[in-house]
Formats: structure tokens, sequence, C-alpha cells
């Protein structure tokens, strides 16, 4: 007896016996089954061999194998040959992949075609999505933007805000999003301060983003101009890039004028000499600069210059931009930007008073800003009328009370606050002490050393320390410090430079000294860096060297002051050579011993006794069981 050629009706028949034996508890396996035996109803072609199954949805390797064994039984039964288990339909796709799910792997990778990966767009207002568009509406003849200029213009497509906020329980911003955009590389990031670049993809998605919501940008015909004439574009930055010029000041002014005449422009008015008094109650510290940066070779410095390359004057917003010793820089006229006194968040005057000094500034029409700031508590800016950029001017400052400085004596904050402060090169730099904590019995006991700190601070560090007697003095003090400044810059142009490959924070002040070595040889100009590559440089952990970040780790144990650990690090120049020197020891005794015994012959504020080499021992050499 033969087998007949359509099977469908007994694999209908074994597969609805075998859902009739599956047990109340295997609901899953029922409903499963259930599904296949529907399908398999509705399947219109004929059914031969036990593989053609697969073609049914809901039907695999398992169903078919159970009904293939129910076939040889049947065919055992009335003598009957299996039927032939290859396939004969041909080779096209679908019985291919017919053969692969049957045989349960793929035995010939080529011939299953890739998955394609799923395109990539934002959510509309996300942070990506913002990001994205602010890109594209900045990506000018700059060459990126920085996070600080980024954050800025695209805030304004985003729902969320681009800074975390830990107290709203926020531990997340908009910012995240651009890691994904650079793992999906839409956006370069390049130097250091950070650039970030649209990429070729990314600017394709931007412009799909735009168009498909209908964005309209500030300065959409600038957008429209871009676009449309990509050919300009690529030369006026090609012409931008070429501007490397290697010009002393007179050679700058000099070009500088030739460019007002070519112009039309009238003459820069003859400048007056710098202001240079500072408030008449504030004692100037002794100026004894001690840097000493190696300038350009001579013959870099009157190297004649081609017209076309000397200078970009931009006529969109008078800002003369080029190139020195490969570092970009901008020339800002006395009249085209703004004072404005930067407050940093955390500088409160109580808890229910936050915003006490910005408040009462403004009351007395002084410009403020309430920022986080990488590093002082107050410092003075100067913004752009028209571009909006900002840089750093020579006044910084730092605001203690009278108690909170006593401690930051004695946690060695003070003097990795100092150190810090010095790297910015600034050379106007304030520590102003409250003395509204004067009777606090900690202040009494640390009378000496408080003295002894601020006589340091003004002759060795050449800062100037003001005293105030309470916050409402602060103020007064503050709206006169800010009058002085803006008399002192009232005839100053600014040179704002702005460094793309940082290494370390000493690079900070070594290039702003290189420039001022080099331009500043008149009291015409000043030299100052962009204020986002100094709130990306100058924060606490942000271009650290090794050697900064072992004194850190050791000054981070209670006791061990700057000169405690730089006499550590004399002896064991290295972390690693400290860890070593512990494994080395014999038992835990010596172990615990080991910094005091090795620092007994230093002077006597390096020494180290047993209580704190003990406590050095805990951190760095207990985890290793000694």
């Amino acid at each position: 007896m033969s087998l007949p050629q359509d099977l469908k009706s007994l694999y209908v028949k074994w597969l609805d016996d075998e859902i009739q034996k599956v047990s109340a508890k295997q609901e899953r396996l029922a409903m499963v089954y259930t599904k296949a035996l529907d399908n398999l109803r509705r399947y219109d072609a004929e059914i031969g061999n036990p593989n053609e199954l697969l073609k049914i949805k809901g039907i695999g390797n398992t169903i078919k194998n159970l009904l293939k064994q129910r076939l040889s039984a049947h065919c055992e039964e009335i003598g009957a040959a299996m039927p032939d288990d290859s396939i004969t339909d041909g080779d096209n796709d679908k019985q291919q992949r017919i053969r692969i799910r049957a045989l349960g792997k793929d035995d010939d990778a080529d011939s299953e075609k890739p998955k394609k990966k799923r395109k990539y767009v934002p959510k509309r207002r996300s942070g990506a999505y913002a990001i994205l568009l602010g890109l594209l509406e900045g990506n000018g003849l700059r060459g990126g933007m920085s996070k600080d200029e980024l954050t800025k213009g695209a805030r304004k497509y985003c729902d969320n805000s681009f800074h975390a906020n830990p107290s709203t329980r926020e531990f997340h911003s908009a910012w995240s999003a651009m890691k994904t955009l650079l793992d999906r590389e839409l956006v370069i990031e390049e130097g250091r301060p950070k650039r970030y670049i649209l990429t070729a993809d990314g600017e394709t998605m931007a412009e799909l983003l735009k168009r498909t919501d209908g964005v309209v940008f500030e300065d959409e015909e600038e957008y429209e101009r871009r676009k449309h004439n990509k050919t300009k574009r690529n030369d006026d930055i090609e012409a931008n890039n070429s501007c490397e010029i290697s010009a002393n000041l007179s050679e700058l002014m000099k070009r500088t004028r030739s460019s007002s005449k070519a112009d039309n422009v009238d003459h820069y008015p003859t400048p007056h000499p710098k202001a240079s008094a500072l408030p008449e109650f504030v004692e100037p510290a002794r100026k004894t600069h001690s840097i000493s940066i190696s300038s350009p070779s001579e013959s870099s410095k009157d190297t004649p210059i081609p017209r076309d390359q000397a200078l970009l004057h931009s006529s969109k917003d008078n800002i003369i931009r080029a190139r020195w010793n490969k570092i970009s820089y901008e020339v800002w006229e006395p009249s085209s930007y703004d004072i404005v006194l930067i407050i940093d968040h955390r500088e409160v005057r109580s808890q229910k008073d936050r915003e006490f000094f910005a408040n009462k500034l403004t009351e007395r029409g002084i410009e403020t800003d309430i920022r986080q700031l990488s590093l002082s508590d107050m410092l003075w800016i100067a913004r752009h009328k028209i571009s909006k950029r900002e840089c750093v001017l020579n006044f910084i400052l730092e605001r203690k009370r009278l108690d909170d400085f006593a401690m930051s004596i004695m946690d060695n904050r003070f003097l990795e606050q100092k150190n810090r402060l010095k790297k910015t090169g600034s050379k106007h730099i304030y520590y102003l002490v409250e003395e509204t904590s004067a009777n606090d019995t900690s202040v009494n006991r640390m009378a000496e050393a408080i003295r002894t700190s601020v006589w340091l601070t003004m002759i060795y560090n050449d800062f100037h320390v003001k005293r105030t007697k309470n916050s409402d003095e602060t103020v007064d003090w503050l709206q006169s410090m800010t009058s002085v400044i803006k008399n002192c810059y009232s005839t100053l142009r600014l040179l704002v430079i702005s460094p793309r490959d940082l290494k370390c924070q000493e690079d900070y002040e070594a290039s702003l000294t290189l420039f001022r070595n080099q331009f500043e040889r008149t009291d015409e100009i000043e030299c100052c860096h962009r204020f986002d590559c100094f709130q990306e440089v100058m924060g606490k952990t942000s271009l650290m060297t090794v050697k900064e970040l072992y004194l850190r780790a050791l000054m981070l144990n209670k006791g061990v002051s700057l000169e405690k650990a730089l006499s550590i690090q004399a002896k064991f120049p290295t972390l690693k050579q400290l860890l070593l020197a512990y494994k080395k020891c014999k038992t835990r005794e010596d172990a615990k011993m080991m910094i005091a015994n090795t620092m007994k012959d230093e002077p006597g504020n390096r020494k180290i006794g047993k209580a704190l080499s003990e406590t050095l021992w805990k951190t760095f050499g207990e985890c290793d069981n000694v």
C-alpha cells in the first residue's frame, strides 16, 4: 500500500491527537500546538515530506520531528516507504531558508542575507535631536563648537535640561545623548578643549529633522547661504585654515590698519595707557614674575606676510580672525564687548538666600550671571556684543568666610586651590575673606596659621588679599572692583586665543604667556583665553598629570599637607614604587612605620608621625595584606 501525495489530512489528525495528550498543566505547550494546527488547516498547498511542514508559520523542528515520527510509524503499519526528505523545488531563497531551519544550523553562511540595521532617528525634542540641530545651526567657519556654545544653541530644541541636577534626582541630562551620537558616528569629537563637529551622515540627519519638523533657525538666511553655496563655504574654510601667520605686535597693528583702510573703516583710536591702578582700599601684592616661557625663533617674528593671508576681517561681526604659532585668535575692539561678573552657583550667603550677591549687584547696575565655575568663586569675563563669545579677563576671585578659610588651611584645600589658581596665568588673583566668624574657637586657635597663610599668599604667591566684615561690605567691594575693571578695559583691545590641543593645565598658562610675550608689547592689547576653554581645562580633575594625581591621592589622607606629599613623592616617585615598598615589609608593624622611618631625617613640617604613617599604610598598604 502506498501513501497519498498530499499528507496534510494525516498531519492534521496526528497534531490534533498530540493536543489531546497534553495535560492541563502544560497550558503553554497546548497553545503552541493549537496555533500550529490552525495554521496547518488554513494552508492551501499540498504537503508531502515532513520538511515541507517548516513552510507553515508556527511549526518548527520540534513539531516537525514529532509528526515525522508519527508518519514513520504509519508507514511501517501499512508497509509503505517513507517519502524523500530532500528539497526538490529549486534553489530559490525561500527553499534555502527552509533547509537551514530544517537542519537547525547555518551550514552555508554566505547563503543567509545579513539583517539590515535599523536606521537611528532621534526622538523629537530629545537631547540627540537638539544637539544635531544645534550643530547644524552653528556649523559655520569655526571648526566645530565647544560644549558651552553647543548647549546654548541646542537648548531651545530640547524639552530637558543640558545640566544634571542631583538634588532633584536628575542624574542624567540631555547632554548624555552625545555618547550615542559619537558611537553612531553622527558627530565627531576633536582636540582639547573638545570641539564637536557634524559628520556627513550627521549633517544629512540634522537636515532631515529640520525639514520634517519645519524648524526655522534664528539666522535662516545664513544657513541657506551655506547650504546652497557649499563650494564657497569650503573655500572660506580653506582660507581660514591657511591664515597661519607669525607676526609681532607692530605687524599685527599695521595690517589691522591696512584692513581698516581697505574697508573704509576709521582708524583705531590712539590707545591710552592701560589702567593699572587698583582700588585704593586694595593693597596690591608685590609683582615678581618668575615664569619663563621660550619665545618663537627670531626669524619667525618679522616674517613678511602676504596681504590676503594676514588677517580675516568678518563683515558680519567686525572681528579680526587669524592664526599665529598654529593657534587661532580673534581681536575685539574696546567698544565691541561688555564686562560681566560671573558668580559660581554654589557661592551663596545662606541656604535661604542663595542669590544674594547676584540680586544685590544687579540692583546696583552690575551685569552678573550665575553658573557653575570650574575654578574660583567669581571672575570677570568679556562678552562680545554680536558673536556672544566670551573670554576670561585677568581678574579672578576666591571668596572665603574666615571659618572656612581656617578649615581649608587645615585640610590642604587652600594649597590645592592656590596651585590651580596660579595655573590660570591671571595677573590679578584675589582672596576675599569675610570676618563673619571671628569669635569661633577654631578660628581663634588657628589665628597664627591664618596670619602666616595670608602673608605667604601675598608675598610668595603674588596674590591680593582683601578682608571684609560681612556680605554687605563684600557687595560694596565687588561693585567698586567692577567699576575699576570696566575703566581698565575701556580702551583695551582683547586678543582672544582659542587653542585646540592642550595636553595639561600647564599648557593653558604656557600658551597664554607665549601670546603675551609676543603681542603685549604695548598697552593696546591684552591676551586672554576663551571662557569655555577655561571651564573645560581648569577643572579640579581636568588634564591632570600622573604626578598631580599621585600627590592628590596622598593629600586625601587627613594630615598630609602639600609639603609632606612632596616629601613622600621624593622618596617614592610613583605610586607603584610606594606599593612595592609596602609589599617588601616583613611584618605589619614594619609596614605601619615604613613612612615614618623613611621621613625621620626630614625638616620639622615634613616629618611623618606614627599615627599618620599608620593612616597611610591603611590607605595604600593594608589592601595587600602585608
